[in-house]
């Protein structure tokens, strides 16, 4: 469950980018940066492809969608691995429920 108070995340929540968040790739990686908590992230290049796709909303449940036809994994896979990547992203405010 999210440290933020907020109701968990599933197929039908719509999420998108904090707009505020500075974001580089490097080395095909994301690297991001929250100014305001003086905190670094790093994305792995999954991750990295999630946060490039969140760039206008979307549901998680066609976020997996779209992932599974580049990824060699099934749906309920590609779904549970979104939410929990997704749900850590949400409690660091990098991306938000709208």
């Amino acid at each position: 469950m999210p440290n933020s108070g907020q109701a968990p995340l599933d197929r039908a929540t719509r999420l998108r980018r904090v707009a505020d968040v500075l974001a580089t790739e490097v080395g095909g990686e994301m690297v991001m940066m929250d100014i305001e908590k003086g905190v670094y992230f790093g994305l792995d290049p999954i991750g990295t492809d999630i946060w490039k796709r969140l760039s206008e909303s979307m549901t998680v449940a066609a976020l997996a969608v779209t992932l599974v036809e580049v990824y060699d994994a099934d749906i309920a896979c590609i779904e549970r691995d979104v939410l929990a990547l997704l749900t850590r992203m949400v409690d660091q405010g990098l991306v938000e429920v709208c």
